[in-house]
């Protein structure tokens, strides 16, 4: 019996569908397919028009299938932290003599218990810490001899109305839903914040084309998040307005030729276009130019929301999201905020990717689970792949993934 799973993740970000399609392989993740599609059916954190976002996304799960020979059927769902509040409990659970993962289910179904208001819906329960026998471990100690184990639940619940509005796109567009998670959470287990976070404060800036999203860490803890409404779209939105240049054009000019923070740029011409029998260029100066007021406006507001935890002690941040590819980005926040700034960028092959790195972290919020839930469904057709698989072993089938691959491999050696 096969025992290979192939889970797929999903974030309906501001501006586009993103879906990764991957396996855990000998513990490694091995991403098979990724999918961006453009959607203009999402304003901050809100769904303003479903259908765009539907379609968007079946275009996205579409083409992934194709690519796949097997149709994407269930997907973990990423959720903004717009609203998140987090809820602590400490369980006692009876052990009987020997720890085992039985005991972290029985503690989470007590913590689960727990009441919650009417306008929030729990999404992720983090096990911050175990006491046995006197003794606190971050990690279980399974097969420590006890009677009894207190465990600290740290309980993450998100807006219920946005929460449920998010499924039910998800829903109409023909998927199920695995499991979900806040985007502060999955990048923290993507880049190991929490154990960072043990000496000092950690601040996760997500830096999106509407939104910023700010995650504080202390501890080894999540401790809160803060969603400012505003991103790269006002760069964007200033070289199109100046220059009227398309929004994707205004878009790779931002990505792919400004430079944040230098001391002098030049006057020669880095972009040139025709508009009704007239020839235009735009230098780099001027594209600094049209950018620098609303690259102040939105630093000077992130520092707005840092300062009160710059007050209270040593303090790092990790700059991510799409606008975390924008050169010199971070070098100005360090300035800025007088603080030690890194850009995180995931390693796995496939999704080096700043704007893919809460996406990617959905996979290991799904393998931290893995250990003590019994059954998590595949997020594809898992029969369909296996048979496209043989199919593209007997010639039969030659648009498969493998079958590419190994055309490719052996193109290559015989050169």
């Amino acid at each position: 019996m096969n025992d290979q799973q192939i889970y797929a993740a999903l974030e309906l970000a501001d501006h586009e569908v993103r879906l990764l399609v991957g396996e855990f392989h000998n513990t490694r993740l091995n991403i098979l397919k990724v999918e961006k599609v453009k959607c203009s059916g999402i304003e901050g954190v809100t769904i303003i028009d479903q259908d765009a976002v539907v379609t968007a996304l079946k275009s996205a799960v579409n083409n992934a299938s194709t690519n796949l020979g097997a149709r994407v059927q269930r997907v973990l769902l990423l959720l903004p932290s717009w609203g998140m509040k987090r809820f602590t409990r400490r369980v006692q659970v009876a052990v009987d003599r020997n720890v085992g993962y039985t005991d972290v289910r029985n503690a989470i179904r007590e913590a689960m218990k727990t009441d919650l208001t009417d306008d929030y819906e729990l999404i992720n329960t983090i096990i911050t810490k175990y006491t046995i026998n006197g003794i606190g471990y971050r990690k279980l100690p399974v097969g420590e001899e006890c009677s009894s184990m207190s465990v600290d639940i740290d309980l993450f619940c998100a807006d219920k109305e946005l929460t449920f509005n998010y499924a039910q796109v998800v829903e109409k567009a023909g998927l199920e839903i695995s499991d979900v998670s806040l985007d502060g959470f999955a990048v923290a287990k993507e880049a190991s914040l929490a154990e960072k976070s043990i000496e000092h404060f950690i601040i996760l800036i997500r830096a999106e084309r509407q939104t910023t999203t700010l995650t504080l860490f202390a501890k080894g803890r999540l401790i809160s998040s803060e969603v400012l409404l505003g991103g790269s779209d006002a760069l964007i939105g200033a070289i199109t307005e100046d220059y009227r240049l398309p929004i994707d054009v205004a878009e790779r000019l931002l990505y792919h030729n400004a430079r944040l923070g230098a001391e002098k740029y030049p006057e020669s011409p880095i972009f040139l276009w025709s508009n009704e029998g007239k020839t235009y260029t735009i230098s780099e100066n001027q594209l600094i130019k049209s950018i620098s007021q609303p690259v102040e406006d939105w630093i000077r507001e992130i520092k707005r929301s840092c300062d009160p935890i710059l007050e209270t002690g040593k303090v790092s941040l990790v700059l991510t999201g799409e606008a975390a590819e924008i050169i010199g980005f971070d070098q100005l926040l360090a300035k800025a905020i007088g603080v030690d700034t890194e850009t995180y960028t995931p390693e796995t092959l496939g999704v080096r990717s700043a704007s893919l790195a809460a996406v990617v972290g959905l996979f290991y919020v799904l393998k931290d689970q893995l250990s003590y839930r019994k059954s998590i469904l595949p997020g594809i057709n898992m029969e369909e792949f296996h048979a496209s698989l043989a199919g593209s072993k007997s010639g039969g089938v030659d648009d498969t993934l493998t079958r590419k691959l190994k055309g490719i491999l052996f193109e290559s050696r015989g050169k």
